[in-house]
């Protein structure tokens, strides 16, 4: 499987604060249009689920890069 997109990239509130987690993607080429916060983590968004759903894209895994950075990947079936 090597038909990937990164939907989101995920990052741990108790590791890393907002704006250092801003300027990670920034500094790594990605995207900051819209931020999911939730008890634990933020979430920067690359791409929309429904939209990766309509163009095939329907397999979800999250990667883990370090205890602070996660990728949630998405293959096409």
């Amino acid at each position: 499987m090597s038909d990937y997109k990164v939907q989101s990239i995920v990052f741990e509130k108790d590791k890393i604060g907002l704006q250092e987690a801003i300027d990670w993607v920034i500094s790594h080429g990605d995207k900051v249009k819209k931020i999911d916060e939730t008890d634990t983590q933020y979430r920067f968004r690359q791409l929309n689920p429904d939209y990766l759903k309509r163009k095939g894209y329907t397999e979800f895994r999250t990667k883990k890069l370090n205890d602070v950075v996660s990728l949630i990947l998405v293959y096409k079936d």
